[in-house]
């Protein structure tokens, strides 16, 4: 069923895409002035439930195939069934506790009663939802409770036992009451692991819910773990027979919230943000041809710098083919203005990645885009015009770029993040081939640019050592002297496998990922250094993927049966999520993500370190998430 992932989410992507809503096929390399109507209605959605999976002849026979394999219990998965009878019950439970206006009183509505009764058995058995918890941090009205499992004793401190369907209400109750949470705003519990025998079956459910605080102005959050037991029946859907809470935390965010969303205030009267930024990337999939460059991702990155002088940062933000790059410069206001079309830089090949840097020490912010498999850089004229200075080819699809003087000649050099290989032998976009898919190495080639001055670069990734192990998907790199010799080293977070920690020695790099325990064999997405312990060592934070699905079907005997316990080990790494490396000083790493508490960053595109609430210690903050579309069938 592993196997036949990559190949499903390639299959259920392009089922939605219409030829005949693809759109305009004219718009290449740049234009002076892009002009984008405003969207059209989506048309209308693929709804998978009703396609006669078995006999539908408008699929060819794979594609048949792979829908019939949606259901799980083609493949003789009865644990994923079971999940799928097991999650529908818990969207109830998250129903019954969002229909409430006021739970800090211990009182229910009377439907939240009823759904609650009929999700457990008459023998229902478990001990406080809430235990008794410890304060771990109290700074600037950020107050984190934490529940440790071996203190006290098990068994003491978890509260009193409830049992029976009334139990369950009144557990419920009071997990509301003394959770500090006046209504809950969100519900979410997500099944990662289960076992199933004859007439019952376990699960562990990870627990999110939060909402308007009780006890003062603010906002609740409480994160858990528990294994819940269930009755198994053929034929009627599971009920709850026991919960244990395994793990619990509980934030509160004291006054107001540590941020607030101020894209309308800032762009939202833009024509470029309500034309364009305010549709996702299955809005333009059906209107712009494939072959300028869109892809099922979507690229977007972007920077940010001062480009015209006035001491205010403005923004670059890249798109996907066919749609403009646009350069925003913001207002004394806040607010930001559309300069695109007189910035010189509103190219419409794709993009994911921008510097503004720099570069011919000017004082002024030049332009580095990634286009493609091209890399072009571009002078500003002090005002935020920028007329182009070279192209440069580069050895793989370019998804990000990172910059550092690695040979301290006082020049900024390049490194180029290649992902898919060579253009024009391998199809673009973020639906690569890994081969292995544990541990890929066909991937796009990375590469070093060597400023020489005068706007000139040279490649020399073969001749620094860079080349050794660079067939990865790379996703992401970063600079740091991790080692404390004085020149700055390089890692690189991989998709689809082991990651690379490039030791710089006075200008030539040796790979040390394998020896200094930093591998990661995973989907890196992206990577970041700090000093989590204020050591003088930097550590490294590495963002993943974290798959509830993964971890349920990983665990399985009956997954990949046949395989050493190396790469079952290996998939089940894939599917952990983030990571976190504490620097020993030695040239070593160790891997302190579980007891940091800092893997479940769901599926992490990018995470940065940063002091959020002014208390000197770093905290991490994760971007993630998947495309959504207005189908809620889909994956």
């Amino acid at each position: 069923m592993w196997k036949l992932i990559p190949f499903l989410v390639s299959i259920l992507f392009l089922v939605g895409c219409r030829d005949d809503e693809l759109g305009n096929d004219d718009l290449t390399g740049k234009d002076d002035e892009p002009k984008i109507e405003a969207a059209s209605p989506s048309p209308q959605t693929i709804n998978l439930a009703s396609l006669d999976l078995a006999g539908d002849r408008k699929l060819i026979a794979p594609l048949a195939d792979a829908y019939r394999r949606i259901d799980p219990t083609v493949d003789g998965w009865q644990t994923e069934a079971f999940s799928e009878k097991a999650a529908s019950q818990l969207d109830r439970l998250a129903e019954s506790l969002q229909k409430n206006d006021d739970t800090a009183s211990g009182a229910l509505a009377n439907s939240s009663i009823e759904i609650l009764e009929a999700l457990a058995t008459a023998d229902f058995r478990s001990s406080s939802l809430r235990p008794q918890l410890a304060e771990v941090l109290n700074s600037d009205g950020l107050l984190v409770s934490r529940f440790d499992p071996s203190d006290p004793p098990a068994g003491q401190g978890r509260g009193k036992s409830n049992q029976g369907k009334d139990g369950f209400v009144a557990a419920m109750k009071e997990f509301l009451t003394q959770g500090n949470l006046k209504a809950v705003t969100h519900a979410k519990f997500k099944v990662s692991y289960v076992d199933v025998t004859d007439n019952m079956a376990t699960t562990r459910v990870l627990v999110q819910l939060d909402g308007p605080s009780a006890s003062a102005p603010g906002m609740t959050q409480i994160n858990a773990t528990w294994n819940c037991s269930w009755s198994n029946s053929a034929t009627e859907q599971p009920l709850l027979t026991a919960i244990e809470v395994v793990a619990y935390e509980e934030v509160v965010k004291q006054g107001k919230t540590l941020f607030t969303d101020m894209t309308e205030a800032v762009v939202g009267d833009l024509d470029s943000f309500r034309k364009q930024y305010a549709f996702g990337v299955d809005h333009w999939r059906l209107r712009i041809p494939a072959h300028l460059g869109m892809t099922v991702t979507g690229h977007h990155g972007l920077a940010v710098g001062d480009v015209n002088g006035d001491a205010l940062e403005d923004v670059y933000l890249c798109a996907d083919g066919g749609l403009p790059n646009r350069l925003l410069i913001q207002q004394p206001d806040g607010r930001f203005r559309d300069a695109t079309g007189e910035s010189g830089a509103d190219w419409l090949d794709s993009s994911a990645s921008a510097l503004l840097l720099d570069l011919d020490s000017d004082g002024d912010q030049d332009l580095v885009v990634g286009l493609a498999w091209h890399v072009v850089l571009m002078e500003n004229d002090g005002r935020g015009r920028f007329s182009e200075k070279a192209i440069y080819q580069s050895r793989g699809q370019i998804l990000s770029m990172a910059v550092a003087d690695f040979d301290q000649d006082g020049d900024l050099d390049l490194f180029l993040c290649g992902y898919q290989g060579d253009g024009q032998e391998l199809r673009q976009g973020a639906l690569a081939m890994p081969i292995p898919f544990h541990d890929a190495n066909n991937g796009g080639a990375n590469t070093l640019l060597k400023n020489q001055g005068s706007w000139k670069f040279e490649d020399q990734t073969t001749s620094s050592g860079l080349d050794q192990n660079n067939q990865r998907f790379s996703f992401a790199a970063v600079w740091e002297d991790y080692d404390n010799d004085g020149d700055l080293d390089l890692y690189v977070a991989n998709d689809f496998g082991r990651n690379n920690l490039y030791n710089n020695q006075e200008g030539f790099f040796t790979d040390v990922a394998a020896a200094a325990g930093v591998e990661d064999k995973a989907a890196g997405m992206s990577a970041g250094w700090s000093d989590v312990d204020h050591d003088g060592h930097m550590d490294l934070y590495i963002s993943n993927m974290f798959s509830n699905a993964g971890n349920r079907i990983t665990y399985q005997n009956q997954f990949n049966a046949h395989a050493g316990a190396g790469d079952k080990a290996a998939f089940q790494r894939f599917a952990r999520g983030n990571t976190l490396f504490q620097n020993l000083g030695n040239g070593q790493f160790s891997d302190i993500s579980e007891r940091a508490s800092v893997t479940m960053g769901r599926w992490a595109w990018g995470s940065v370190f940063a002091d959020f609430n002014n208390d000197s210690l770093e905290d991490i903050i994760v971007a993630n998430g998947f495309i959504t579309s207005t189908d809620t069938g889909d994956l």
